[in-house]
């Protein structure tokens, strides 16, 4: 939430922590931010469905935050003309946290674990190997064939 809709209350503080991440990620594309455990050695980010590690990193030097400054004025309009998009500092920050794309895999022993492994049986199929593209098309025929008689048995 921005602090402009969220009143902190008496016990609560804000502070600002520069993430930087491996993958190269526009956080515009994602509507759900999530970030679990942010006061552990081991931050958790979910960005949607995406699932980001976070260690803590001494930077080299201070993170400074801006945020748009919608009041922006020149002290000389005449010969100071402003830019499109003004800035204003808003904080500074010496704490970073380096996040690294992880993938998220169920608990071992869950009963939808084993759904999961029913049905990947109930599907399988067999490996095969062919030592020529017309072989696996010959295999492929002849499988197929014999799986589907009624089409190639002689009407009279």
């Amino acid at each position: 939430m921005s602090s402009k809709n969220y009143e902190l209350s008496d016990d609560e503080e804000e502070h600002y922590i520069f993430v930087e991440f491996d993958d190269s990620v526009k956080l515009e594309k994602y509507r759900n931010i999530h970030v679990l455990g942010i006061d552990t050695k081991n931050p958790l980010i979910q960005l949607d469905n995406t699932f980001f590690s976070g260690t803590y990193e001494n930077p080299l030097g201070t993170h400074i935050f801006f945020e748009d400054d919608p009041l922006a004025q020149t002290s000389d309009p005449l010969f100071d003309k402003l830019p499109e998009r003004s800035l204003k500092y808003k904080t500074k920050s010496r704490k970073t946290v380096k996040a690294e794309h992880v993938y998220i895999k169920m608990k071992e022993g869950t009963e939808s674990e084993a759904q999961i492994k029913q049905d990947k049986t109930d599907h399988e199929i067999p490996a095969v190997s062919f030592t020529s593209v017309a072989e696996a098309v010959e295999r492929f025929k002849k499988d197929w064939m014999s799986s589907h008689p009624e089409l190639f048995n002689e009407r009279k």
